[in-house]
């Protein structure tokens, strides 16, 4: 099983959907389509588990350890490509987990284009300190996402956020996910590591 170290999350609206990009532990790159019902099932589990932690969550984010979620606008790109005008996709709330979003289809580096495969299936393990996400593509190895609180909640707002570029219902996200991502106004974009 592949483990994923970087990811990133990104809204194509000519899709209608959310594309994960992904460096490996071996050095390669894995892309997924994941639809919203997919997604859905996923952030269930996701937001139930930062729910157990939310007096932490807040106090993090008092003090300001949650980091800069987005932090760096790059050149704007056509509409087409991607949500987030002004933004490159990758970027525009989809760096979480890592650095670079290729549109291209070129990872950077040199590595060779992965095809984006549709994700029909996805594991989840939860512990006390951590979740771990294991995306099982049909036609690839499975990969696993392990996501530590700060960065699962940096995720999880990065996906918020897109979730509302793209105009879904957002009757999936609690109030509280406003309330914590509420002392970082100016951090609303931004990546990890």
């Amino acid at each position: 099983m592949l483990t994923l170290q970087r990811i990133t999350s990104e809204y194509v609206a000519t899709e209608d959907r959310f594309r994960l990009s992904g460096t490996t532990n071996q050095g390669g790159a894995v892309r997924y389509w994941v639809t919203q019902r997919l997604l859905l099932r996923l952030l269930n589990f996701l937001l139930d588990w930062l729910a157990t932690h939310r007096e932490e969550l807040e106090r993090q984010a008092a003090k300001e350890m949650l980091g800069p979620m987005v932090t760096r606008p790059t050149p704007a790109q056509a509409p087409s490509q991607a949500q987030g005008a002004g933004y490159n996709p990758g970027v525009a709330a989809g760096e979480a987990l890592g650095e670079s979003g290729s549109e291209s289809g070129q990872p950077e580096g040199g590595e060779r284009s992965t095809d984006t495969e549709l994700l029909f299936e996805a594991d989840i393990r939860i512990a006390a300190t951590r979740i771990t996400l294991v995306f099982k593509p049909r036609n690839s190895e499975h990969a696993q996402l392990s996501l530590q609180l700060d960065e699962a909640w940096q995720w999880v707002a990065i996906l918020h956020t897109l979730w509302k570029r793209a105009e879904w219902n957002l009757a999936v996200w609690p109030d509280w996910i406003e309330q914590v991502k509420a002392p970082h106004p100016e951090k609303a974009w931004g990546s990890l590591h």
